[in-house]
């Protein structure tokens, strides 16, 4: 069993991109190390049965769950997430939807802190543009910001980027 699981949400295919990019990233340290999984078709339990998760979610219309994690976040309640390293990547439309950029990012730490989870790979807000996000504290995201509808030309180099800090944070 790989060590990261690693559970997308995805319906127009961007995230799915994105995991699949991330997984790739992951791969050039060692292949064997994440295991990729579409949260539409996951079960809790599969989740916590790692210690290391990345996360993706995609914040759609007014900040709201895309519709796979919003059926399958009920269904983590009553677990407990203690001892559970998070790093989540959210994506977002910051020029079309600034006043709630990435909110779905915040929603799912909500969950995660409520079940104890640890969330790491928090990431600049610097270099975006948007108004208001559930998913800023100070000035940081509590995930990576991906913008594939503005921002895709820093796509890649976010995610290289990112994936050296969860690594380090993870201390894999």
């Amino acid at each position: 069993m790989a060590k990261i699981g690693l559970f997308y949400g995805s319906s127009t295919g961007n995230t799915e991109y994105v995991a699949y990019e991330i997984k790739s990233e992951f791969d050039k340290r060692d292949a064997s190390l994440v295991e990729v999984f579409n949260i539409g078709s996951a079960t809790p339990e599969q989740m916590l049965q790692y210690n290391y998760l990345v996360l993706g979610i995609p914040t759609w219309n007014t900040g709201q769950l895309q519709d796979d994690w919003e059926v399958f976040l009920p269904k983590l309640k009553g677990h407990d997430m203690s001892g559970k390293k998070v790093a989540i990547f959210g994506l977002g439309d910051q020029n079309g939807y600034g006043f709630n950029f990435l909110d779905a990012v915040g929603t799912l730490a909500d969950v995660l802190f409520d079940l104890n989870a640890e969330v790491w790979g928090m990431w600049p807000t610097s270099g975006y543009q948007f108004e208001e996000s559930l998913a800023q504290v100070e000035s940081h995201f509590l995930s990576l910001g991906v913008d594939q509808e503005g921002q895709s030309s820093l796509t890649s180099q976010r995610i290289e980027q990112w994936v050296k800090q969860v690594m380090k944070e993870f201390d894999l």
